[in-house]
């Protein structure tokens, strides 16, 4: 099963957005859209989770039309951190995470125990009865990153899962943009397909099985890291010239300007 787009169009007040696009989101993978602002990748990515309806093609989730599933269906397999999550309610984080269960019907002794688990993994433990409104932006972001990972935690009988994150880790200082990058290669890793948005060249490198380079609503580029971070093809989209050399450690592309 795999979250897919066929062949996808969108044009708004004849405008297009998108053109000729098509991307496989695998389980177990995770895949990272590239490219400069404008280039189309956040309006991807709400055509691909049902709120964007599509000129032509198709999205299928688990190889059904994405607007064909019940709301309460498909937030058991797809969870989704937008760029912004606007939320001006004096809830405690530990309260905003648990709207992230609220498709689920797993009780509240069990829920409760899967928020703390995810709140401690974005490294939130702390904030859990602190209110959210008087939180910092990477704190606020921190608990919108484990609201949507406690939707998804478990497996469910609707099949496999997504996560589809907007630049996740925009607030985030350098220690956890680290720790998301461990989270999303941890949900891989358990089965969920990951398809993310990030910014920086080397970020999405360090993390994904399939890089995506797009320009003017377009895909230039799909496939490995190594094989899409060419100087060729970032001097084409995003119009600078770098070298491209290989990290030490991680044997990763290492984006040299």
């Amino acid at each position: 099963m795999t979250l897919q787009a066929r062949d996808l169009f969108l044009t708004l007040s004849s405008v297009p957005l998108l053109r000729h696009l098509d991307l496989t989101v695998a389980p177990g993978e995770v895949t990272t859209i590239l490219g400069p602002n404008g280039a189309g990748k956040s309006t991807l990515l709400r055509c691909l989770v049902g709120e964007q309806f599509p000129s032509e093609g198709q999205v299928l989730l688990n190889h059904r039309l994405v607007h064909d599933w019940r709301p309460v269906e498909r937030a058991r397999v797809l969870s989704v951190l937008p760029q912004q999550s606007l939320l001006d309610f004096p809830f405690t984080a530990a309260e905003v995470v648990m709207l992230g269960r609220t498709p689920h019907a797993t009780g509240l002794v069990h829920d409760r125990e899967i928020v703390a688990a995810a709140l401690d993994m974005v490294d939130g433990g702390y904030l859990a009865e602190r209110y959210y409104t008087q939180l910092s932006g990477g704190e606020k972001q921190r608990v919108h990153l484990a609201r949507v990972l406690a939707q998804i935690w478990e497996p469910c009988c609707e099949g496999d899962r997504y996560l589809v994150l907007d630049e996740p880790t925009s607030s985030f200082d350098l220690a956890h943009q680290q720790l998301t990058l461990e989270i999303v290669r941890e949900f891989a890793d358990r089965g969920v397909g990951v398809l993310m948005v990030v910014h920086d060249l080397n970020l999405a490198a360090r993390c994904a099985d399939q890089l995506v380079l797009m320009q003017c609503g377009e895909i230039v580029a799909a496939g490995a890291p190594l094989e899409v971070l060419q100087p060729a093809a970032i001097r084409r989209v995003f119009e600078v010239d770098v070298d491209v050399g290989v990290h030490p450690r991680t044997g990763k592309p290492l984006v040299i300007s």
